[in-house]
């Protein structure tokens, strides 16, 4: 009989992996964690200068430091045990603290490479300032948000050591956090029914400069990134709040100690404002200690890891956090770059023109765009919403438009590095369900491949990380081969074994699904043109997928009927005169029944209304309704905001007596 596999992790961290939806795959990370070191772990470990350790003192408060010495002075006699043999420097809060029976945290890091890897374990003899080990947990960490540095030693007596005591940090330690890019965490859970995961852990955290912010001079506030969902720090969080965290000053050799308790939020507008963001974690700071000059090392400016690109800071946060309120205004936006995707696609990039921030968006979002008054061949003031092809970074938005149509080929023809044009949103619902555990299915065609270029690229990050633990098949018809994001779509599925991508010149039906997919309970995401995806739709339910299980961007009004839906509301509309005031054009007009919607009345008036519903994105007609009575023609997609309405699908209820829109 098979021996049941013990959890590398206790409870809390279980608890977390359940809480975001990876405990089952998490499972077999067992076999990644030994109680053991591999033997190219024992040769890293030989050739460093210095060496991360957390670690508690007497009290029962963890604190992180960094060790350093010869290279040699982490040296392993065999697997299973760690020896370290001095490199504690003067000043360090774990001076004299550490007995047989204590359990320590160790972090192997080289910047230059971006290499680390961990060993956890027991102490069993302390003398002299020299450790012996014996390991309980050994694994490898990738080389996610390390930032490239080369360190150089500094001449012996050449720098004085200076250690500073507090509660709180000073002017220079909120100075140093405020630049700050990298920083160390220790935390602990050392309860009795802790299992496996028993023990103390030192981790690494990076981040752009200011990623860490200073709240006041006793609270700090930082993101976490995706990682390798083992969430060790987290779940001693969870557990024990006491935690130690470490800032480095890389050009003047200081070390910043914090004894701190930990709390974790896990929602709000300042998570949802910080781009890359999972979660937040804010730090009350208990006690500092900063060794002056301490480090025997300096090192050179950084290269910042590639991983950050798609996170923010909090100055980028803050700005965004002020632009949530004005997702329903025109901005001036710039156009920073241009980039052609196939021959009649191209994506533009807008940065804020008005020293504010993007407002923070959902991977499947829109934003609408207005031509301006003087553009010429007919686009002059004409509204259109495109779908935000990329997802969020915290600095800019992306859209790709296919040359079709008026605007399309206006902003083909004009839209170029330095331009400037306005932007309204983001909205829209067609996004990704969070916390799914199903496979998931992405059907799309012609330049329906924008949302799904979006969703993919905020799920799977990093490389190789995925927010969706389980398979997601990209499923897409087009009519060349060098279709848009033909190489981003071949990089992806090479970085995820979770991604299947399947490109096909031809039409896209349900024949061609049976044949690509294994039988599964999938989520369905459609976006397309509409007749592909009212057949999809309607082939999809013919096999009993349930509807809840269909999401789709509507291509033009109501353009997928579901089933069992009412086509048409049974509402009464009115047919007499009713007022219509157009309050922000200054327009007044007159209802009298002889237009479809009050969006066919507006246009007819000459109003620059949004209908990007009839090209691409339902729900980017909504507009405010300040005074009066609508009634809905027929069922929409979308549902607009409290106070909103969508214009291409309603008309003055019988017996309004005025409509005001706030168009």
């Amino acid at each position: 009989m098979t021996a049941a596999v013990v959890s590398p992790f206790h409870a809390q961290e279980l608890e977390i992996q359940q809480r975001v939806g990876v405990r089952e795959q998490m499972a077999g990370a067992a076999a990644f964690i030994r109680d053991y070191m591999p033997d190219q772990h024992r040769e890293f470990f030989a050739e460093l200068p210095f060496f991360f350790l957390g670690a508690l003192d007497v009290s029962g408060q963890p604190w992180a430091t960094m060790l350093a010495a010869d290279p040699g002075f982490v040296s392993t006699p065999d697997a299973r045990t760690l020896h370290i043999n001095g490199g504690m420097l003067p000043g360090d809060p774990l001076t004299g603290q550490l007995h047989a029976g204590d359990h320590v945290g160790g972090l192997g890091l080289a910047p230059t490479t971006r290499r680390r890897n961990r060993v956890n374990g027991e102490v069993v003899a302390a003398h002299d300032g020299a450790l012996r080990i014996a390991v309980t947990q050994s694994f490898g960490n990738c080389p996610q948000y390390i930032q490239h540095r080369q360190h150089t030693p500094v001449v012996p007596g050449t720098h004085a050591v200076q250690v500073l005591r507090s509660a709180s940090l000073t002017a220079a330690d909120r100075e140093l956090i405020a630049r700050a890019d990298t920083f160390f965490i220790a935390s602990a859970n050392l309860a009795a029914d802790a299992g496996r995961g028993r023990g103390v852990d030192v981790s690494h955290r990076g981040g752009r400069p200011g990623f860490v912010r200073v709240d006041d001079e006793h609270t700090l506030t930082a993101p976490e990134f995706v990682g390798n969902f083992f969430f060790n720090t987290m779940g001693n969080l969870l557990a024990h709040p006491r935690a130690g965290l470490l800032f480095i000053d890389f050009e003047r050799g200081d070390m910043l100690h914090l004894a701190v308790e930990g709390e974790i939020i896990w929602d709000g507008p300042q998570l949802q404002a910080f781009a890359g963001a999972e979660r937040l974690l804010r730090f009350h700071v208990r006690e500092v200690v900063r060794n002056v000059g301490a480090l025997p090392f300096r090192w050179t400016d950084p290269q910042p890891a590639m991983q950050l690109a798609r996170t923010g800071n909090w100055s980028e946060a803050d700005r965004t956090q002020a632009a949530a309120s004005l997702t329903t205004s025109w901005r001036p936006f710039n156009v920073v770059d241009v980039v052609q995707e196939s021959s009649d696609v191209r994506s533009f990039y807008f940065e804020p023109a008005d020293g504010l921030g993007v407002a923070a968006h959902v991977p499947g979002q829109f934003v609408s765009l207005r031509v301006p008054d003087w553009a010429g061949d007919g686009a002059a003031s004409q509204i259109r919403s495109y779908t935000i092809s990329d997802a969020p970074d915290g600095r800019r938005y992306r859209i790709s438009v296919k040359r079709q149509g008026l605007v399309s080929s206006w902003l083909h023809a004009h839209l170029a590095p330095g331009a400037q044009i306005e932007l309204m949103g983001p909205g829209g619902d067609f996004t990704f369900e969070e916390g799914t555990q199903r496979p998931v299915v992405m059907l799309s065609a012609g330049i329906g491949i924008t949302p799904m270029i979006a969703m993919l690229n905020g799920l799977l990050v990093n490389g190789s990380r995925t927010r969706h633990k389980h398979p997601i098949y990209f499923v897409h018809g087009a009519r060349e081969v060098a279709h848009p994001f033909t190489v981003h779509l071949q990089t992806l599925a090479a970085g995820h074994n979770n991604l299947a991508v399947h490109v096909q010149q031809k039409r896209i039906d349900i024949k061609v699904l049976k044949e690509l997919l294994p039988f599964d309970d999938y989520d369905f995401y459609l976006c397309g043109p509409a007749g592909f995806m009212q057949d999809m739709y309607e082939g999809l339910r013919q096999l009993n997928v349930a509807d809840e299980r269909i999401r789709f961007e509507a291509f033009g009004p109501a353009s997928v009927r579901r089933s069992g839906a009412a086509n048409a509301p049974a509402v009464s509309t009115a047919t007499g005169p009713v007022p219509v005031r157009f309050v922000r054009s200054g327009i007044e007009a007159t209802w009298d029944g002889s237009h479809g919607s009050l969006l066919e009345l507006a246009e007819a008036n000459g109003v620059a209304a949004p209908s990007g519903c009839r090209s691409g994105l339902c729900g980017s007609c909504a507009v405010g309704l300040e005074a009066g009575d609508v009634a809905y023609t027929r069922t929409c997609g979308s549902q607009p905001a409290a106070g909103q309405v969508l214009l291409c699908s309603t008309a003055p209820r019988a017996g309004a007596s005025e409509i005001v829109l706030a168009l």
